[in-house]
C-alpha cells in the first residue's frame, strides 16, 4: 500500500509539473510582442548565416581538390564538372545573399520588416540547400581518392 501511495504521489507531482510548464509556455507565448517575433526571425536568419560561413572553407577546399584531381588525372567525367560548378554556384550564392541582405531594412515598419525577413529566410535556406547538395556531391566523388 505504501508503495502504491508513493507511486500515486509521484504521478500527481509529475502531472502538476507538466501543467505548470504548459501554462508557463502559454504565458510566455502570449507575452511575446511582434518585435520579439521579428527578433526571433532575424536571429534564425543569422544562425543559418553563421552555420554556412563555417562551411565556406570546406566548399572551397572541395572545389580546389576536385579541380586538382580532375586536371592531374585527366578526368573527363561530366559529374565532376557539374559538381565543381555546383560548388562555385553555392559559394557565389552565399556571398550574393550576404551582399544584398540589409539587417536594418524596414525597421520602422513591422509588417514590411516581417515580409522582408521571411523572404530573406527563404533565400538563405535555398543557399543552404545548394551548399549542402554541392558538398555532398563532392564528398561522394572524392571518396575513392581520399579514403586510406
Amino acid at each position: 500500500m505504501n508503495r502504491n501511495f508513493v507511486h500515486l504521489a509521484t504521478c500527481i507531482w509529475l502531472a502538476g509539473l507538466c501543467l505548470t510548464g504548459c501554462h508557463s509556455a502559454q504565458q510566455r507565448a502570449a507575452q511575446r510582442t511582434p518585435q520579439d517575433s521579428l527578433q526571433m526571425l532575424e536571429d534564425h536568419i543569422l544562425q543559418v548565416h553563421d552555420s554556412l560561413m563555417g562551411k565556406i572553407d570546406a566548399l572551397r577546399q572541395a572545389s580546389a581538390t576536385m579541380r586538382h584531381l580532375q586536371d592531374s588525372l585527366h578526368l573527363q567525367d561530366t559529374s565532376w564538372t557539374r559538381t565543381i560548378g555546383l560548388l562555385s554556384l553555392a559559394d557565389s550564392a552565399m556571398f550574393n545573399w550576404m551582399g544584398q541582405f540589409d539587417i536594418d531594412k524596414d525597421t520602422a515598419q513591422p509588417e514590411l520588416r516581417k515580409q522582408y525577413l521571411m523572404q530573406q529566410l527563404q533565400y538563405v535556406e535555398r543557399v543552404k540547400d545548394s551548399m549542402y547538395t554541392a558538398l555532398d556531391s563532392a564528398r561522394l566523388l572524392l571518396k575513392p581518392y581520399t579514403e586510406r
